[in-house]
């Protein structure tokens, strides 16, 4: 048995071609990745490299949140383990979530918008195909371009290890991250745009509601920075474990949910 028919990849083909199309989808999946995991990481290796040691403020406070294995690295070898172990991750996580909610609310919501659901559902296509094409659509695009956006990633600091002489960035977090959180988050954006797509009349009123999924993630990585907690690979995979359980009871919600009432109003 396929897992997905010809007409439904018919669906998702549709979609790639009206997100890319969408001007603020497209940019979003563009400008978002380029920023978060090229130009920002960039910059931060440059001012490492550049900047003085004796000019540089805070090392001493951040040198306290670092593991004690890494105590022997130099100032700049600490900053640039801070930035890559510490400031990085958080970074990296925008480009799912980001990309997940954007896609899917030019799919779900976009479609109302555009008047073509009607179209849609006069398909031979049922109404659980028609989403079932749409999520697997939506997440497609999520994970190509988060795992382009992370080969680009590997190169830039790849290069910043080799520049400061410090070993691969890759550890058991950095795993655990693009394996299962990133997956599981870009699952758990894809599905709550589906939820709230119902009660959204446009595309950007469905887009502002993407800040609720964000902040729960900057609000953990802010308590790393602190000195809160830690957040090794254990702790991770549990928290993933725990958002990929949501993902499963959300889904369900969801799928029951798409009706053609709900997708005309």
């Amino acid at each position: 048995m396929k897992l997905v028919s010809s007409a439904e990849k018919a669906v998702i083909k549709k979609d790639f071609g009206e997100v890319w199309n969408t001007k603020m989808a497209r940019t979003t999946l563009i400008l978002v990745p380029a920023v978060l995991v090229v130009a920002i990481p960039a910059l931060f290796l440059l001012m490492i490299y550049l900047v003085p040691t004796s000019q540089m403020n805070g090392v001493d406070k951040m040198m306290e949140l670092l593991p004690p294995e890494i105590k022997y690295y130099t100032q700049r070898q600490a900053m640039y383990y801070f930035l890559t172990n510490y400031l990085c991750p958080m970074l990296f996580l925008m480009i799912p979530m980001m990309n997940s909610t954007v896609s899917a609310a030019c799919s779900f919501v976009g479609e109302k918008e555009r008047s073509t659901m009607e179209t849609l559902l006069l398909t031979p296509l049922s109404v659980k195909q028609i989403f079932r094409a749409k999520v697997y659509g939506c997440l497609l695009i999520s994970f190509l371009s988060s795992m382009i956006s992370f080969v680009v990633f590997t190169i830039v600091v790849s290069a910043g290890d080799i520049l400061l002489k410090m070993p691969f960035f890759f550890n058991w977090n950095w795993l655990v991250l693009v394996v299962l959180f990133a997956p599981a988050l870009t699952i758990f954006g894809v599905i709550f745009m589906v939820l709230v797509s119902g009660r959204s009349k446009s595309y950007m009123e469905s887009i502002q509601t993407s800040g609720y999924i964000v902040l729960p993630v900057v609000l953990l990585f802010i308590g790393q920075f602190t000195g809160l907690f830690q957040l090794d690979a254990l702790l991770l995979f549990f928290i993933s474990v725990g958002v990929l359980a949501a993902d499963a009871v959300l889904l369900l919600i969801a799928s029951h949910s798409f009706t053609p009432e709900k997708l005309l109003r």
